[in-house]
């Protein structure tokens, strides 16, 4: 039977062409996400082989650290680490996040996501985790050193006067030297500079510290016991790890990095190969009924039931086998597409040529031919049900199940939809969004059940204003006489544009939250100042800004990460200990003055979650350990103030970072603000040249733009979807002009010319592409709704429906319907009358 299937999917390819191409576009997203990752993982462990220490040593912090406030420890433990027996010697190292590198233009190089690096020079450069490819090492104040790759990117060489933007003050330095990574490590790859150890500890950290110690081994010592010795030996204040340990680690971090790419894509991959089912589902539909008096002879003359359906499904095999081939070798291109980005943007991550593994052929065969085997499963069952007796006669039917079945299940299933809405919406916060998101894919799969039932006169009441012209009452009643086949076609349109609507909506109410927060928590904090590439900044930008004219106030905002019990928290420190400056804020309960009593302020959101009310204390840790507070009042929702907020005094004791993160300015009354930011530009840009000084309204505009940059890159993804439902309808389309081949020949006969032909065909695309829209429009815009109301008091405080956009999104899917439709006219235009007449 399977050759039977062979001879039968090469006998009617051309049927199957778009169901294959749906099979090789979900199978890419797949394979490609698996041959990236799969690459990736091979170039990492291939980085991570060999350590340059034997033994590294770091603080023990309680919480982990950002790379641009690590947490640090004296030299003196470096004495004590050495004198361990095993130990040959102990270097300290200093390797810091937090520095900006100019371009000989004095503007910031574009690091296109990745952090620049400043590490300190060992005095032993065996210990050093950088090689000196070019030059000599920097041993003085106005030395440094940079990663060859970057230094090539900006054009410098050894000798010219490099710009450097530093957390404490910007500098200018002489590049004495170019160098390589020794290993993959947190700044391999990523731009790094490099200065002696007294300039590094001033210029990172603006203090004496050290961010780990490599140590190295006397000849035949154990690794494992020699870190046991050291742990023993200082204690838990800090964390021992072999080469192989911290080889694992970072293998495992750049892993995180970099491979969660490689995820959204499986997980457009599933969305490709579900839509894509649809297709599948329908095709092979229309073929058995297309081939019922075919099959039912087969019967007659002795194959079982069993073989029926053994010969449809070795058709799914096949065309499941060649998609999954096809979409393996376009996966292999889209991972190195991917690479090719990376290396494009010099986003230099670790490289190994593309692997391919069997693991990763073994899935794309098992996906490609699994998914189209199950999709053409309730046809091959059908098929089987024919009896011998139906070759006899001239009308065959492949017998279909009753929608009463649907009915049942579609209804519980939308009562379980409906049920999860109200939960969600009632839970609120990140649960509630979880439930209802669960909801929501309920109801598109209580929709597909019974869209059946309902698309007949759906679709008529839609083709109403269409007017009742032949040509559209033909188109209509096709889409209404198969209502199976319509809402298959139209479901998987649905899907997509449901996907779309959502997004557009939860985008636009994520823009208008931020803009009106923005406004109602700046108050008079009319000019804000941040610093571009690196998080934080030198104190002294705010107090040159507070002495310039027309500055009314200046506060300060400084921030770091915590954890209070298992929940991850933001720790913000202000300088105005009232909260009465710039920043509006309204209190749910307690008032600004237990700020000055070293109390913290919670976000009523975060109050919740930790059950915490005014007077009651909690525990936090940072990176110096675990401190009490008391909370002293409740914030209503405020974006600005979003954290556990702590005055300056309590924010040091707490671990905090002697550098700004933000400045609210607050400017004179009867002065312009224009004029006062150019004043603070003027003063501040040539000695902090990536300082950014912006009005109310530009600082909304950069809030938003990773909200832009979201949207994009989904709703790019998600064209791939539609593409895949629009295939759908050419395929419905296509093979509804080979079923009513006689139908059409029939209408040619009595008069409908070749415009009109199209035109019924162009109507009946119209009326799937309207249904599949219409219902996703609904779908996607009830679910962003709902997640916005779920959101409310974790800072999606505004509902905003672009009407417009969705309209456009309806009247593309329109336009899409008609070009859909062009291929398949065509064809049925070109049908020769007299022979499509007698073609049954």
């Amino acid at each position: 039977m399977f050759k039977l299937g062979l001879r039968s999917v090469l006998a009617h390819r051309l049927r199957f062409v778009l169901c294959t191409l749906a099979v090789t576009l979900g199978v890419a997203f797949a394979g490609g996400a698996m041959v990236f990752t799969d690459t990736l993982s091979s170039a990492l462990k291939k980085n991570f082989a060999v350590s340059t220490a034997d033994v590294t040593v770091t603080p023990a912090s309680p919480i982990e650290t950002g790379t641009d406030r690590p947490a640090t420890f004296q030299i003196e433990l470096v004495d004590r680490i050495a004198a361990v027996p095993g130990v040959a010697a102990a270097v300290p190292q200093l390797l810091v996040g937090n520095v900006q590198i100019l371009g000989p233009d004095g503007k910031p190089l574009e690091n296109y996501g990745l952090t620049s690096f400043g590490a300190a020079w060992p005095r032993d450069p065996g210990a050093a985790p950088f090689k000196l490819v070019d030059g000599t090492a920097p041993w003085s104040s106005d030395q440094l050193a940079l990663d060859e790759s970057t230094a090539s990117r900006a054009g410098y060489h050894v000798g010219d006067q490099v710009r450097i933007v530093t957390p404490t003050r910007a500098v200018t330095a002489t590049l004495t030297a170019t160098t390589t990574p020794a290993q993959a490590g947190a700044a391999a790859g990523a731009p790094l500079v490099s200065f002696d150890g007294a300039t590094a500890q001033l210029l990172l950290l603006g203090r004496p510290g050290w961010t780990s110690i490599t140590v190295s081994l006397e000849p035949g010592s154990d690794p494992n016991a020699v870190s046991k010795a050291i742990a023993d030996t200082i204690g838990d204040s800090v964390k021992v790890r072999t080469a192989k340990q911290v080889a694992t680690d970072g293998e495992n971090d750049l892993d995180n990095t970099f491979g969660g790419f490689g995820t959204v894509l499986l997980l457009f991959a599933g969305l490709a190969l579900f839509v894509g089912g649809f297709l599948i589902v329908n095709t092979f539909a229309m073929v058995v009924a297309q081939r019922s008096r075919e099959l039912a002879m087969l019967r007659a003359i002795g194959a079982s039931r069993g073989q029926i359906t053994g010969t449809v499904l070795a058709e799914s095999v096949i065309i499941g086998f060649v998609g999954a081939t096809l979409g393996l070798l376009v996966g292999v291109g889209v991972a190195s597409g991917i690479r090719f980005g990376y290396e494009l943007l010099d986003l230099r991550i670790p490289t190994a040529s593309l692997q391919v593994t069997p693991t990763t052929i073994i899935a794309c065969y098992l996906i490609g031919i699994g998914v189209t085997v199950a999709a053409a499963a309730p046809a091959a069952r059908r098929a089987g049900k024919l009896p011998p007796v139906a070759a006899m006669r001239d009308d065959v039917h492949v017998p279909e199940r009753s929608l009463l079945v649907r009915l049942v299940i579609g209804a519980f299933m939308l009562l379980m939809a409906v049920l999860f809405f109200g939960i969600g919406v009632g839970a609120g916060g990140l649960p509630g969004a979880v439930l209802i998101t669960l909801g929501t894919g309920t109801a598109v799969l209580a929709v597909v059940m019974l869209n059946p039932l309902i698309s007949r006169y759906v679709v008529r009441a839609l083709m109403y204003p269409f007017g009742r012209k032949a040509p559209v009452t033909l188109g209509r009643r096709n889409a209404e006489r198969n209502p199976r086949r319509t809402s298959a076609t139209a479901s998987a349109l649905m899907i997509s544009v449901g996907l779309i609507s959502g997004l557009l909506v939860i985008g636009a109410s994520v823009k208008a939250s931020i803009d009106k927060s923005l406004v109602d928590a700046l108050g008079t904090a009319e000019i804000l100042i941040t610093n571009d590439g690196t998080p934080s900044f030198s104190t002294e930008v705010g107090d040159r800004t507070a002495k310039i004219p027309g500055v009314q106030a200046v506060q300060r905002v400084r921030q770091q990460s915590g954890e209070v019990g298992t929940t991850n928290v933001q720790v913000t420190g202000v300088s105005d200990g009232t909260l009465a400056g710039p920043v509006t804020t309204a209190f749910d309960a307690g008032s600004p003055a237990a700020l000055a009593a070293g109390q913290a302020i919670l976000p009523r959101n975060l109050a919740k979650t930790l059950k915490l009310t005014v007077g009651k204390p909690f525990e936090l840790k940072t990176a110096n350990g675990t401190h009490r507070l008391i909370v002293g009042g409740v914030l209503a929702p405020n974006r600005q103030l979003n954290a556990i907020v702590v005055s300056l005094p309590t924010y040091a004791t707490v671990g905090g970072s002697p550098s700004d993160n933000l400045l609210y300015v607050e400017v004179a009354k009867g002065n312009q603000v224009a004029q006062v930011r150019t004043g603070i530009l003027d003063q501040l840009r040539k000695d902090y040249p990536t300082i950014e000084v912006r009005d109310q309204e530009a600082y909304a505009a950069v809030a938003r733009e990773p909200v832009n940059g979201v949207l994009v890159a989904v709703g790019f993804l998600l064209a791939m979807a539609i593409l895949i439902a629009l295939l759908g309808i050419v395929n419905t389309l296509a093979l509804g002009v080979v079923e009513r081949t006689r139908e059409i020949g029939l209408l040619r006969a009595i008069g409908m010319d070749r415009p009109q032909l199209s035109r019924m065909l162009r109507v009946e695309s119209i009326a799937i592409t309207l249904l599949g829209a219409l219902l996703g429009l609904a779908i996607g815009v009830a679910f962003a709704v709902a997640v916005q109301s779920a959101m409310v008091d974790d800072g999606l405080a505004v509902r905003d429906i672009p009407v417009l956009q969705l309209l456009i999104a309806v009247a593309l899917a329109i336009v899409f319907g008609v070009l859909a439709a062009v291929w398949p006219s065509r064809r049925a235009a070109r049908l020769d009358v007299l022979q499509a007449i007698a073609s049954e």
